[in-house]
């Protein structure tokens, strides 16, 4: 898995948080393919979590937040340590409830795996592409690469 290596080594590079979120996009759009791509920091004080990361920064920048009284899905994805596959446009309409914003993308279907350490749910990767796309298939080579983003996202927890 040769993508795997260049995100490993990409998480070596001192320009962090960066670094690392480049390579994961690089390595998600090779081996699953995705119109956008966001990494979301849960802050569970402030009932938020928060985007430090977007393929797509003009509509979804890196600083936007979400409550989870706001997300049902962002949620459930937390609280269960579970990934959500919305595989058309019914779904995104029924689950989400900024999908008007979604839609405006180009996309119908959505992936999100979190990213646990020691059972707890620090994160999650959000892939959205046309209807469709995302299958059961394809969630053992998303959840391996958004783990590697643990240390990222613990070190952010301290700074």
């Amino acid at each position: 898995m040769t993508d795997a290596s260049t995100l490993a080594a990409a998480l070596a590079d001192p320009q962090q948080p960066q670094a690392g979120f480049a390579a994961l996009d690089r390595a998600l759009q090779d081996l699953v393919g995705h119109r956008l791509l966001t990494v979301l920091r849960y802050r569970f004080d402030a009932g938020v979590a928060e985007r430090l990361y977007s393929s797509v920064p003009q509509t979804f920048p890196a600083t936007g937040r979400k409550a989870f009284a706001d997300a049902p899905i962002q949620r459930r994805v937390a609280e269960t340590r579970m990934p959500y596959i919305g595989e058309d446009a019914a779904d995104i309409r029924r689950d989400f409830p900024d999908h008007d914003k979604i839609f405006a993308t180009g996309c119908e279907a959505i992936l999100n795996m979190p990213i646990v350490w020691r059972g707890r749910a620090l994160g999650q990767v959000n892939l959205l592409h046309r209807a469709r796309h995302f299958t059961p298939a394809h969630l053992p080579v998303v959840q391996v690469l958004a783990q590697m983003t643990i240390p990222i996202l613990l070190e952010m927890e301290t700074a």
